[in-house]
């Protein structure tokens, strides 16, 4: 039986913090995420106070302050609502020099940048897709070095925000006009890539010096037409009556190649380390037809809802959802201990 330990977890929250306390607020739909967390570290005997936070840093610190806690379960995603600034809240929890969960600030920034995730992985001989970066207002003057189709997407946003069927570009005039969309609509850089027809994969890893790979999951359109270019949009990723209409599923990935498996977990391994991940990340990626595997990007901090596909992959592998919290919390205190020995 672990002690109990007073963990501090803390949220991005778009409003002004509650008058008392965030049971309320994590009772409602769309935090499902934040409150199964919560239920599970108290379950597991641990004091937890839980804080969101808005557009002030002020309260974090007082808290931290107040009550020191042993550690700090990070699920902060943005703050202010920009996600720019997520890395910088993890910086702050290093400045104060308390115990956190999930990756440093530098390894969430190269991964929320996913032009600079694929220079640090290509020396490593991972593959990665032909890409083009273009900056907020900065229209593409050419698009001669890529191959067509292509796939535009916002640089730095997450969960699939900003992806849509007409993310997929087979001309030049389509991709500078969902370029233009993105910056104009969204505020935001566009990365245009060479778009990987094949499976999409997920592969999670848990750890800090000593890595696990989970089983790979997959997401499969069963009831798409067959010309019809399939990856995840925001709405295959969360609409469920899209999904069901398509016929999309999350599942565990089956008949795969003999060797392919170990194949993946070991890419898994590598970009973990060479991104110097901790904690818990999932690697996304693309198996063609012919068994290559290209990375297309990488997410530290992953959703860890109970349903979510790091905590089903890991249940797969016999991690039960408390488990998979506590080692999430003994991981970022092993980190802790190991910086205290640097």
């Amino acid at each position: 039986m672990k002690p109990a330990l007073k963990i501090l977890l803390i949220f991005d929250y778009p409003n002004p913090p509650p008058k008392d306390d965030y049971d309320e607020v994590l009772a409602l739909d769309g935090w499902k995420c934040e409150r199964d967390v919560v239920e599970t570290l108290r379950g597991l005997g641990h004091e937890v106070r839980v804080l969101g936070i808005h557009n002030h840093i002020d309260p974090l610190i007082a808290e931290i302050r107040a009550h020191p806690p042993a550690i700090v379960f990070n699920l902060v995603e943005a703050f202010a609502e920009d996600r720019e600034h997520e890395s910088s809240v993890a910086g702050l929890l290093e400045l104060l020099g308390v115990p956190y969960t999930g990756c440093r600030p530098a390894s969430l920034t190269i991964c929320r940048h996913k032009a600079f995730t694929k220079r640090i992985l290509t020396p490593h001989r991972i593959r990665v897709p032909g890409s083009m970066h273009f900056s907020l207002g900065q229209p593409p003057r050419t698009l001669r070095p890529l191959r067509f189709p292509v796939f535009v997407k916002p640089l730095g946003l997450e969960g699939s925000d900003g992806i849509a069927q007409s993310s997929f570009a087979e001309t030049e005039e389509a991709c500078r006009e969902r370029v233009r969309f993105l910056h104009e609509s969204l505020q935001t850089d566009a990365l245009v890539e060479e778009y990987i027809d094949g499976r999409e994969c997920y592969s999670g890893v848990l750890g800090v010096d000593r890595l696990r790979v989970l089983p790979l999951r997959e997401m499969v359109f069963t009831k798409f037409p067959e010309e019809r270019p399939k990856f995840a949009t925001f709405k295959a990723k969360w609409d469920d009556g899209f999904r069901k209409r398509w016929g999309i599923e999350n599942t565990f990935a089956v008949a795969l190649p003999d060797g392919l498996e170990a194949r993946i977990a070991r890419i898994s391994r590598t970009v973990f380390r060479a991104l110097e991940l901790e904690g818990c990340a999932r690697v996304d990626l693309r198996v063609t037809a012919e068994n290559e595997i290209y990375v297309i990007e990488v997410n530290p901090n992953p959703n860890l809802a109970a349903d979510d596909e790091i905590a089903i992959a890991a249940a797969k592998a016999g991690i039960a959802y408390p488990q998979l919290i506590q080692q999430i919390v003994n991981f970022g205190l092993q980190r802790a201990r190991l910086d205290a020995l640097a």
